[in-house]
This record gives C-alpha cells, structure tokens and sequence, in this order.
C-alpha cells in the first residue's frame, strides 16, 4: 500500500493560523490523514502477533481496492473512526493502555475495515471478522446483527458491492444527516454504531430511535443554513473535512457537551444542541480542533516534553500548552463566527455578547500562549498568525456595557483560577 509524504504550504500554513484556511487546505489535511492510517495499520500488521491468515487476508484485499479504485479506496481509509481504531489499537501494542477486548479482536478489525473497502470498490471478498456490540461494525457503511456472543469470529462475504455476515440477523445502516443552503451541501454520518466512537467525556448513545434522528436532522438543517449564509468560507471546510457526528449521552437535564478525538480527524461527539445558532457553533468549534489537530499531524508547533501549566480562561484547571493552543484556536474560530452574525436581526443581542467574550478568552488565551517558551518555531508563526486574526476582531465595536461584562467575567474567571492554583500560572 502506497504512502505518500505530506506537508502544508506556507500559504495554507498562513491560513490556517488565521482561524480560517479553506476547503483546499482542509482536503491537504485530510489526505496526510490517509497516509497517517496506513502507517498505523502497517504498524498493526506487523506487531500482531494473532491469526496470520485473518492479517493477511485483509491485507491483500486492501491492496487489491488500492490499485483497482484508489478513491473509493481513500474514503474508507480517511474514514474517522478508522483513525480512532488504528490510534486505540496502536496504543494497545506498545503498552501503553489495557482494555478488556481480547487485543486479536482489536486487531483484526483490519478485516472489517477491508471488507468494507471492498463492499465500496465492488471487489469480491471472503474474510474473517470479530463479533462485538452485538454485530460486526463495517465503516461507513453500518452493522450486521448477530445472535452470536461478542468476540466470535465470523465470515463476512462481498460480492457485487453488497457485504454479509454469518449468523446475520439484520442489518442497521449508518444514518446520514443532509443539508443543503445557499448551494452548499453537508452530508455526515450520525454514528451511533461503530465500536470505536468512544472516548470522550460522555459516553457514545445506543442506537437512535427514527423520532430522535429527526430532531438530529432538523438541528443540523438549521445550524448548516447560518453557517452557509453567513461564513461560505466556514462552510466549504465544513463540507471538505467534516465527516462523522457521534451522539453522546446526556448526563444531566441541562448539561450540553462536545468533544473532539485527537485522533479521529473529520469526528466529534456532541449532545444534540437545543438550537440553531448552537448547533452552528459547535459545528464550528469541533472542526477547529481537528484542523489543528491535522496540522500537528504534520507539523508540530509544540514541545511536547514542556512540563508547564497555563491559565486557560474556558477552563477551571491549569492547561499544558497543548490543550491551550487548542483552546485559543477553537475560540478564535467561534469569535470569528459570532462576528458575521452581529447584523443578523433576531440574534444580534446574542451574537453581541458570545461575540465579545469569546473575543475576550482568545485574548487572554493568547497572552498566555506567547509568554509560553514550550512553542517551536512553527509553533511561533502559527501563534502569531492567531494574534493577526485576533487583531481583526479587536477592532469591531460594541456597546460598552457588553464589552464591560466580557472583561468581568474574564477577570473573575482568573481570579478564581489563581486562588485555586497559586504558582501554577505561567506568563
């Protein structure tokens, strides 16, 4: 399997670092994701130390799709939770995590991402997969039932584009949430299936009833439509690298969440938001930390053995340097958002007031970040891009007694945060 060397140009590098980009320098991103995964699979089938013939198997099938249709090939490959299996499975190898799946299970989900390459590149196919959940997860595409206990292995055959699984009982297909506004198409998967969508702060959903993936839908709808009208140029990076929403659980009648997986690129887990402008918003903030998290795929901007701890204004606890460049980069991107909706009627009040103070986080956000010695020269330019951006915003105007509230509530939020730890602000 091919595996290209990848980079940003400075121009796209610029962009970036400007809270924006485009759709060409989040497809450069995603394509260094295709590379990234292979290496990670290619790590895997070299250290498994399991069933030779499964790996194997797999293995000459993805070859086969690689040369017979290379795209269809990528769009598996780049497939998010692709990246989090190789991520989960590569830690297990070296040791550094446990878990409670027989690691061969873990393994050889090589042969469902296979089997699913080749449902996609209409290539026959015979190979060995693993029970779990209940079913056999193929990604992308959704997950065959099974009355067979986790762990089991079973055969999953191809044939003319359409896959199935011993023991199969039903089959439940991945959903896709559609949008459409001022020309603009986003299409993503609500993935409320694959073994593999864990890892945040709240636990992944069950399987969604047909009610509530309409109200998903119909959020979704009306978040794309502000961000099309809005911010074209937010869009066609949405539309270019956003690929898969995980629904989380809610823990509490009031509680919305959001998370974004290091290593799955085009991914994140949310709560269903209660709104347009929120569903907007956490489209928005999400895809900020995977862009940034697919330029430190290629580019690190950080120093990765610095101990220090910084005051990050969105949090209560100290932040190493790494979570605050991604928290000043997220807001950035927020505050750019709610600054093209101050001249929308019906939410000019509340774009007012998230305008200024995730202005007013970025800012603080950003003093810390500069007075960091852990940055590395790219990691310098990167930063000052950021500040340019947030020079911009500096200079819109709004009511005094917005922008006096902002300041207070950042000041307060420091305060606080310095009681709670004395000696552990650094710059």
């Amino acid at each position: 399997m091919t595996i290209r060397w990848h980079d940003l140009s400075p121009i796209q590098f610029a962009g970036l670092a400007g809270g924006y980009g485009g759709d060409r320098a989040v497809a450069a991103l995603t394509r260094a994701q295709l590379s990234k995964h292979l290496l990670l699979i290619k790590f895997i089938a070299d250290t498994w130390s399991g069933d030779r013939a499964h790996r194997d198997a797999a293995l000459a099938v993805l070859v086969r799709a690689q040369r017979a249709d290379q795209d269809r090939f990528a769009e598996v490959l780049t497939e998010p939770l692709v990246g989090a299996w190789t991520a989960v499975t590569t830690r297990r190898l070296r040791g550094v995590t446990r878990s409670g799946v027989p690691l061969d299970v873990d393994c050889n989900h090589l042969s469902a991402v296979a089997a699913a390459v080749a449902a996609r590149a209409g290539l026959d196919a015979d190979l060995t997969v693993h029970v779990s959940g209940g079913g056999v997860t193929l990604p992308g595409l959704g997950r065959a039932l099974t009355g067979i206990p986790d762990h089991t292995p079973v055969t999953v055959r191809v044939r003319d584009g359409r896959a199935t699984v011993g023991g199969q009982t039903g089959w439940q297909p991945l959903r896709q949430l559609t949008a459409v506004a001022a020309g603009r198409e986003l299409r993503v998967g609500l993935d409320d299936l694959d073994p593999y969508r864990g890892g945040h702060h709240a636990p992944p959903t069950d399987r969604l009833d047909p009610g509530e993936v309409q109200r998903w839908q119909d959020g979704f709808a009306a978040g794309w439509q502000l961000i099309a009208d809005h911010d074209p140029v937010r869009a066609g990076e949405l539309s270019a690298g956003l690929r898969t929403l995980v629904p989380l659980a809610r823990l509490d009648a009031h509680s919305a969440r959001s998370a974004t997986i290091r290593d799955a690129f085009g991914a994140f887990g949310l709560t269903r938001p209660g709104n347009p402008a929120d569903f907007a918003v956490m489209l928005i903030h999400e895809f900020q930390h995977s862009k940034l998290s697919g330029v430190l795929d290629i580019q690190p901007l950080t120093d990765p053995a610095d101990t220090g701890l910084h005051f990050a204004p969105w949090r209560i606890d100290p932040r190493p340097v790494g979570g605050l460049i991604q928290g000043v980069y997220a807001f950035l991107g927020i505050a750019q958002f709610w600054l093209r909706l101050l001249d929308v009627p019906e939410l000019t009040e509340t774009a007012e007031e998230e305008f200024a103070l995730s202005r007013e986080q970025v800012r603080w956000g950003l003093r810390s970040l500069e007075a960091s010695a852990a940055l590395l020269p790219a990691g310098q330019r990167f930063t000052a891009g950021m500040r340019s951006a947030f020079e911009a915003l500096a200079g819109r105007g709004l009511p005094t007694a917005v922008v006096r509230r902002a300041e207070e509530a950042l000041h307060g939020a420091h305060t606080v945060w310095q009681q709670r730890h004395a000696g552990a602000l650094r710059g």
